[in-house]
Order: structure tokens, then C-alpha cells, then sequence
């Protein structure tokens, strides 16, 4: 009986120290023309969970900036998030290592002398060359972009939650992969990759500084399939309802 009273201690103390986490996709633009998940609908989630923690999908060096700036870079979920949870909010974001301590100015994305200025313009070579966009067609991205947007217009926060949201975007990279290897956009996916990949080491890191509290992670809904399994086998209490609005 007593090997028993112990063993009950040992399990109580360790899932008071698991964390509690919430990943929650958000749609950017699309929540001013989705009914069934507006940018009401992500602030109640977020105050009915009621987090000790939050992540959002802004890089660190730019998370002090007033929102009339940082409005012109971020998601305005992302910035009423942080605005609405003072002390609680920290930056997870990543753009590359050449900027990752220059706060976000226009010139980053219009300069193509620089890292980001040097992507955009790839992205619209991309969308003028006949035969990479002959490719694209019949690769199958169409009908899953269709499919995601069909999502990000009519779905739920609870829909995006179930997983199907984030199977299509994993198909997504893994087709762009396999187009644009060995091309001259090769770097296109390259960026999304690793940026995806640092999105999941902060918030990975963000869980592993705050082993015994509840946690809210807010990504853009493309970004939260790489996580999400990277979260899996881990002893973390992972929410994949949101049950917890009833309460």
C-alpha cells in the first residue's frame, strides 16, 4: 500500500510539471470573411483558455513596436493578442539570421539586395514562368489550395483543430519541395522550411521555459502541421477541442 501511496505522489507531481498547451491556427485576412471564426471568435478562445503563456506569430526583436507599425507587417490577430495579454506574450516568429536582429522595415521585403527582398522577387518570377507554372498545374497545389481556402472561408475554430487543415498543408510542402527542387526557386521552399522549422523551435523552447503552466501558441493555420507533430510523443497535454468553452 505504501509502494502505492508513493507511486500516486510521483504521477501527481509529474503532471502538475506537463504542460498544457493549445495550438491555435489563425487565418490572418480570412477572419473578416469567415462567419464561423471571426477575429471575436480567436479573442473569446484565447480569454476562455485563459493562459499563464503565449506565443504569436511575431518575430522577438519587433514585439515592443506600437501597433500602428507593426500593423503594417503582422497579422492583427497576432498584435491584439499581444495588446490584449500584457506580460504573457512572447515572439516566436522567424524571417532568417541576417535579420533576425533588425526590427521589420519596408525596405526588407522591396530591397533585392536582401534576404527577403530577394524572395519576393522570386515569388514573382515564379508566377511568370510558363513553364514552372505548367508544372504547378498539374501538380496537384492547385486543388489543395482551393481546398485550404475552402477551409480558411467556412470552417470553425474547432474544424481547424481536427487535423485536416494540417494534412493538407503537409501535402502542400511536400509537393512544393519536390517542384522546386533543383530549380532556380529551389529557394522558395528552402525559406518556408526553415522558417517553419525555427516557428517550432521557439515555441518548443517557449513550452520547455514553462513546463507546469497552460500555454496558447497562435500560427498562421499553414505553419501548425510541422509543430503539431513535433509536439506528439512529448509530455505535453496537447487541447484538440475546445471543450473548454463550455465551462
Amino acid at each position: 500500500m505504501r509502494k502505492i501511496g508513493i507511486l500516486l505522489v510521483v504521477m501527481s507531481m509529474l503532471a502538475c510539471n506537463t504542460p498544457e498547451v493549445l495550438v491555435l491556427p489563425t487565418l490572418h485576412g480570412a477572419h473578416e470573411l469567415n462567419d464561423n471564426y471571426t477575429y471575436d471568435d480567436l479573442m473569446q478562445i484565447a480569454k476562455a483558455f485563459d493562459p499563464d503563456v503565449i506565443g504569436v506569430e511575431i518575430r522577438p526583436v519587433d514585439m515592443e513596436m506600437n501597433s500602428d507599425s507593426l500593423d503594417k507587417f503582422y497579422p492583427i490577430e497576432m498584435i491584439n493578442i499581444r495588446d490584449s495579454f500584457p506580460g504573457k506574450v512572447t515572439g516566436i516568429d522567424f524571417y532568417s539570421e541576417s535579420s533576425e536582429q533588425i526590427p521589420v522595415h519596408r525596405d526588407m521585403f522591396t530591397d533585392t539586395a536582401s534576404e527577403m527582398g530577394k524572395l519576393k522577387k522570386l515569388q514573382n518570377d515564379m508566377k511568370k514562368d510558363p513553364v514552372l507554372m505548367s508544372r504547378f498545374e498539374s501538380s496537384g497545389l492547385p486543388e489543395i489550395y482551393e481546398a485550404q481556402k475552402k477551409m480558411a472561408l467556412n470552417s470553425s475554430a474547432n474544424d481547424f483543430l481536427k487535423g485536416e487543415y494540417d494534412s493538407l498543408s503537409g501535402r502542400q510542402y511536400s509537393i512544393e519541395d519536390r517542384l522546386y527542387k533543383n530549380t532556380f526557386y529551389e529557394d522558395y521552399s528552402r525559406f518556408n522550411n526553415k522558417r517553419d522549422l525555427q516557428i517550432t523551435q521557439n515555441a518548443l523552447e517557449l513550452i520547455r521555459r514553462n513546463s507546469s503552466k497552460k500555454i496558447l501558441i497562435l500560427v498562421g493555420a499553414n505553419h501548425r502541421n510541422r509543430l503539431m507533430d513535433s509536439l506528439q510523443n512529448k509530455k505535453i497535454k496537447i487541447i484538440s477541442d475546445l471543450r473548454f468553452m463550455k465551462k
